[in-house]
This record gives C-alpha cells, structure tokens and sequence, in this order.
C-alpha cells in the first residue's frame, strides 16, 4: 500500500463521499432511522474540502490541475459532484445521491490508487488550449454520468412498478417520466460541451503537433470520437425515433460504459495522450520541468 494515500487530504474526501453514499441509501431504505440533515451536510463537507483541494492543486500546478493522471481523476470527480449539486439545487430530484455517491465514491478510490503514477504532462504545453479542451470535456462526462445515474434510477423504478414493490425506496424516487426528461436534460447537456473540447483537442493537436503527425491514431483520440458517436446516436434515438423508456436508459448505461473506458481505460492499456512517463532514474531538474514548477 502506497503510505502516501494515508496522509493524502483527498483520503478524507473519498472518505466523505462514502459515508455520504451510505446515509443517501439509507434515507432511501429506512428513511425513518436516517436523519436529512446529515444527508445534506455529509456531502457539503466532502465538497467544499474537495473545492479547497482542487484550488491548492491549481495553484501548485500553476494551471488547471491535470499534471498528472491522479489530479485528473480528482478535477473529474469534483466536477461531477459540482454538476450533481447544481442539477438537485434547481430540479430538487429526491435520492438521487443514493445513486450518485458510490460512483462518485469509486472514482474517488480510483484517484488514490493513482498517486504516484508515472505519466506527468509536460510543462511547455499551452495553458490556454489545455484549459480550453478539458474544461468542456470534462463537463460532458460529469453530465454523462448523471446520465448514467438517471439512467440506473429509472430502470430501478421500472422495476418496483412492474413488480408492485410500493415500499420505501418506491416512494423515495421520482416518477418514470421526470427520470426520462431528466435523462434526456443531461444529455442534452452534455453533449454540445463534448463535442466543444473534441472539436478544440483536435484543432490544439493537429496545429501544435503534441501528439505528432498522426495524432489522430492516439487511442484516446480515436476512443473519444466512438464515445461522441456513441452518445450522437442516443439523441437520434431521442428526437428522431422519439425513443423513450429502458432501451434508452439501457444504451445510456451502456454509452457510459464507453466514457469510462475513454478516460481511463485507454490509460490502462498503454495510451499516453500528451503524458510523458518519468521515472525516479531521471535528473530532478527534469522532473521539476515536467511538473511546471
């Protein structure tokens, strides 16, 4: 076990975003041995200490905080979390962190078990055109994900309808047809702001040539077109065809199945995507330009 994970401040926060996964479950199930205002609280407190995490990396990094695979991971999460607050403050939709956290939980462990990975970005790539293709990107998988989840809610409420489960967890979670506008809100979402940083990674890669002359064939690139592909077909399916119900919320579960393997996936298999991979056998003042420091 890595020892660093320890004393790491976003141990606490994972942590949070677990017990609050577990109190958001349990107001669903046994509302009545559960209290709302922990359930409110628990994840406010993992937020804002995530919030001030994320502002420390941005300042260290000196940039958005992507330097490493561990800080991206970190940045996505906190982005979820932030879309997630901001889609239950204006829509109020009931349980749906019962639903969210765990994912938001499992990201967060997979962000720890990264800390010390080897890929860094390099210090001379633009700030400008970094900011301006992650940023998007980045949104459009925190609304995929909630697509996911309203995906995962509406097909547990199909089920509690087609088996005449009327309990707690029933009456805990909204109607078919509010999980179905909400669905299809979030991808509607999510989206343009895809296809925004795909349109400007493509344009940053091709004319500062950080993945080389044949940029395109870098996996993530090419894992990223099937994911816009994947989610262009969804919304065919949603105002072409005027798909509605399980198969959609099938293919959304699906299509984010795709987004996790685009963004981490790719990673795991070799693809580098503009990191470089530096070892301990190269000189300090390497490492600290490959940090930006």
């Amino acid at each position: 076990m890595n020892i660093g994970i320890i004393y790491n401040p976003f141990t606490i926060v994972v942590l949070l975003y677990a017990l609050s996964g577990v109190w958001q479950i349990g107001r669903l199930t046994r509302p009545d041995r559960y209290d709302k205002g922990w359930a409110e609280r628990l994840p406010l407190a993992a937020f804002i200490l995530h919030t001030a995490l994320v502002v420390l990396l941005t300042v260290k990094a000196g940039n958005i905080p992507i330097t490493n695979l561990y800080e991206s991971v970190v940045l996505l999460t906190w982005c979820v979390v932030g879309v997630f607050m901001t889609i239950e403050y204006i829509y109020d939709i009931p349980s749906m962190g019962a639903f969210l956290f765990p994912v938001v939980t499992i990201l967060g462990v997979c962000a720890l078990g990264l800390v010390g990975n080897a890929l860094v970005v390099p210090a001379n790539l633009s700030k400008f055109w970094l900011i301006a293709h992650i940023i998007p990107m980045f949104m459009g998988y925190a609304a995929f994900t909630l697509t996911f989840i309203f995906s995962v809610m509406y097909l547990t409420q199909q089920r509690q309808l087609k088996h005449k489960f009327f309990g707690s967890v029933f009456h805990g979670l909204p109607s078919l047809e509010r999980l179905d506008t909400m669905m299809w809100k979030a991808l509607s979402f999510g989206f343009p702001l895809l296809t925004l940083g795909l349109v400007l990674g493509a344009f940053w890669m091709r004319y500062s040539n950080a993945l080389g002359p044949q940029w395109y064939l870098d996996s993530k690139v090419v894992m990223g077109l099937v994911t816009w592909l994947f989610y262009a077909g969804l919304l065919h399916l949603r105002v072409g065809v005027s798909m509605h119900g399980n198969k959609v919320a099938g293919l959304t579960i699906a299509a984010f199945m795709v987004v996790v393997f685009t963004f981490l996936g790719t990673f795991l298999l070799g693809a580098q995507h503009g990191y470089q991979k530096v070892t301990k056998e190269v000189p300090h003042h390497i490492m600290k330009e490959f940090e930006g420091k």
